[in-house]
């Protein structure tokens, strides 16, 4: 599990923007780990219970609209359930992506407080600097291209019903173009300097409406995250992490099985490790699985009839042309058999989705974890957002476990 970050940055070649991202904020990120944990908390405020965040598909992301300021700036940002920084782009941004929502300015906020220089959180960033008594930090240039720099900083932000003092990171330049529409993004992971930690929370819960619907989607923190609780409800448990495993930041789900309809695709020993992810749509199986999944789809849809095409549209692996003999309907669904026997089900409508302007095309929004090319990775697999919607998910932090049943997602008040 010792490369599962390097996976996680990797992931967002679909799209290719989140790698920069995520890569150019690691030295803060390393630096808040670093730094005294209870200074951060201390200056969050509680949400007061409970919160209700509406959230919108903005393709190819779950993006949430919050405000940042006193008075208030709007803002938006992709939800993250892995991630582990609340960041957006500042004003005097240079060479900045485009965002759909005026660049926030922390000269309008009353509220606003650079991380000076001298503290704990600023010594630990390995890659800062200051200038005017202001914690500057520069992130490195990865192996796909781009990089930012910023400052460390808090500030008020209301995010839906919600109310706290976060720290954040600032971002005032970078050479990243292709990430148009939000201005950055909220971590839900498991650091001391994600959303759920800063706000102190020990349950939060999200329902993803299907993309092609336009219908909102919900965030809940707090109290307010809570199932209906029928027959269909299934709940399994986070596998336990050391601190000192990077794994750690992450929610991780014990695998007993995956099947393709019938088919036993992958055991607790071939692809024990399943990673909750909501910035990338796709889902990524262990190779073996893949290739029988691969297999039982091609057969089911079509066989000789509606052979896949020789070669699909880039990022996908398997496709096929829309035309006589092809039938989503006979195609197997996905079957994720968690520790404890819970169960949850990808229909074939949440994973062979329409492609092409003409919509003349399926593909399977699945891949193979090969197609990441990293050693060191065997039996992780991976949920993508696409596969998880109209389904509510719980992730209580005291039980430790996540909570799951069929919703429809745009029925949540």
């Amino acid at each position: 599990m010792g490369r599962l970050v390097t996976t996680l940055l990797v992931l967002c070649l679909i799209p290719p923007t989140m790698c920069s991202l995520a890569a150019a904020h690691d030295d803060l990120r390393r630096g808040l780990e670093q730094a005294t944990r209870g200074r951060l908390l201390a200056d969050a405020t509680p949400a007061g219970g409970a919160a209700v965040v509406p959230i919108r598909w903005s393709p190819p992301y779950y993006v949430a609209n919050f405000t940042i300021g006193t008075p208030p700036q709007p803002a938006s940002a992709i939800v993250d359930v892995a991630g582990e920084l609340v960041w957006t782009q500042c004003s005097a941004c240079r060479r900045c992506f485009k965002q759909d929502l005026p660049v926030f300015v922390p000269n309008a906020s009353s509220t606003f407080k650079p991380e000076p220089c001298g503290t704990a959180v600023c010594e630990s960033i390995p890659t800062r600097s200051c200038s005017g008594d202001v914690c500057s930090y520069k992130g490195p240039p990865t192996q796909l291209g781009g990089n930012t720099s910023g400052f460390a900083a808090t500030d008020t932000f209301a995010i839906g019903t919600a109310t706290a003092r976060l720290a954040f990171g600032c971002v005032v330049a970078s050479d990243i173009d292709t990430m148009d529409g939000p201005s950055g993004f909220i971590g839900l992971g498991r650091t001391p300097w994600s959303l759920v930690a800063q706000m102190k929370l020990t349950r939060f819960s999200y329902c993803l409406s299907p993309r092609n619907t336009r219908k909102s989607s919900r965030l809940f923190l707090g109290s307010s995250a809570k199932l209906a609780g029928s027959e269909s409800t299934s709940t399994a448990p986070f596998i336990k992490t050391s601190p000192d495993d990077d794994g750690s930041n992450y929610y991780l789900l014990s695998l007993d099985a995956i099947r393709a309809g019938n088919t036993t695709i992958a055991t607790a020993q071939s692809g024990g490790i399943l990673v909750m992810h909501t910035v990338s749509p796709f889902s990524l199986l262990v190779d073996s699985a893949y290739k029988a999944f691969k297999k039982a789809v091609t057969e089911a849809v079509g066989g000789a009839a509606a052979p896949p095409m020789a070669t699909p549209p880039q990022p996908f692996d398997l496709c096929f042309k829309k035309a006589a003999g092809f039938s989503r309907a006979t195609a197997p669904d996905l079957v994720f058999t968690f520790q404890g026997a819970a169960k949850l089900t990808v229909p074939p409508a949440k994973y062979l989705i329409d492609v092409g302007e003409e919509k003349d095309t399926a593909c399977a929004a699945i891949l193979s974890m090969a197609w990441l090319n990293r050693t060191g990775l065997e039996g992780v697999s991976v949920l993508g957002s696409l596969q998880q919607e109209d389904v509510h998910f719980l992730y209580d932090l005291k039980k430790e476990t996540l909570s799951f049943e069929p919703t429809d997602c745009s029925s949540l008040p």
